[in-house]
């Protein structure tokens, strides 16, 4: 078995990036109706790496539930604004190990 010390060593020392990879953690689409401009926030909860690609082929779609729930009709899409932030390694890397260290337990203690 191998430690989280050596094991999180291995792990840095291949990505040479650790820590400075972006997603995209939320989308903000703009709509209107007749009267008023509103905002529609979608957050990227996954992490999916095709998440504005599936914003922008849905765009419209949400913005008119948007309106139906907003008790509107929905005239025009505005525009979509994207937020970044960085992937934590570090989490990633814990909870992994954290998984991998567990199911090791159980394979050793036959559970």
């Amino acid at each position: 078995m191998v430690s989280y010390g050596v094991a999180k060593a291995r792990a840095m020392a291949s990505k040479r990036n650790w820590n400075e990879e972006e997603y995209t953690s939320k989308a903000t689409i703009n709509w209107a109706d007749n009267d008023y401009e509103y905002e529609l926030e979608i957050d990227n909860e996954d992490m999916d790496e095709d998440f504005e690609a599936w914003i922008e082929k849905h765009a419209e779609e949400l913005a008119r539930e948007d309106a139906e729930a907003n008790g509107t009709t929905f005239e025009e899409l505005i525009g979509i604004s994207y937020e970044y932030d960085y992937i934590d390694d570090d989490e990633v890397f814990d909870r992994d190990y954290a998984d991998w260290a567990e199911s090791e337990w159980e394979f050793r203690t036959g559970r």
